[in-house]
């Protein structure tokens, strides 16, 4: 449930953005309700999230507006990783309204101090972690090394999530962020585990990463597969 690094914020815009993540978090819940959810293969991860089976959850950074769907168990029994901007402050009190819990940096900033906190989450088995292991500003679908230390040093399986929908539309954004039209089918797929056992060379995290690339890539083509495509871009 730790919060770490946030920048120093003045009363006003403290207020400013207490009303404004309310308003988002609001807007996000009412929004997503809507879609009409399918789950596929998520029994073996719902086990693992229930029975405190810790895992490292990572999917896409283009998937994250419906991913809190996918979040099962007590509240704050998840944290995630959220960048130091201003944009992520924000985020991160939308995030925390789900009852997930953030921890504050990113590759480019704060990197060292968040990897810690997440290697000190890890050692509570019922607590597990999340990532978009291409976040928080690309290059997408590229695996970066903070996901594959943390799972070297905390032992635990990195589970590749996806999400699939019938028809959205797809932004312009370095990621290409995808936005489901409202009551349109979504398909949730779990793939399975990858258990990161490289050693933290440059070697070994070049081939962790193109394993847990594969998966991720076989995780989000089993999700394609379920709709007929009907996606359109928007700038």
């Amino acid at each position: 449930m730790s919060e770490t690094f946030s920048r120093k914020i003045s009363l006003r815009e403290d207020l400013s953005l207490w009303i404004l993540s309310l308003l988002s978090y609001l807007l996000i819940r009412l929004y997503v309700a809507t879609l009409r959810k399918t789950y596929i293969n998520a029994e073996g991860y719902r086990r693992r999230y229930e029975k405190d089976e810790g895992m490292i959850i990572a999917f896409w950074h283009n998937q994250l507006l419906t991913m809190p769907l996918f979040y099962f168990g007590r509240r704050f029994g998840l944290s995630t990783l959220i960048s130091l901007s201003k944009d992520g402050e924000l985020t991160s009190r939308i995030v925390r309204r789900w009852g997930i819990g953030t921890v504050r940096g990113s590759s480019h900033r704060g990197g060292i101090a968040a990897l810690k906190e997440m290697l000190r989450l890890s050692r509570d088995s019922s607590h597990h972690l999340a990532l978009t292991p291409d976040g928080p500003k690309g290059p997408p679908f590229v695996v970066k090394d903070g996901p594959l230390i943390l799972a070297m040093r905390s032992g635990r399986p990195i589970t590749p999530l996806a999400v699939a929908y019938q028809r959205y539309a797809q932004m312009k954004s370095w990621d290409g962020f995808l936005i489901p039209f409202p009551f349109t089918k979504a398909y949730f797929v779990s793939g399975d585990p990858v258990h990161i056992t490289e050693e933290a060379d440059p070697e070994g995290l070049d081939r962790a990463r193109a394993r847990l690339t594969a998966a991720l890539h076989a995780t989000n083509a089993l999700a394609m597969s379920m709709r007929t495509p009907k996606g359109i871009r928007i700038s």
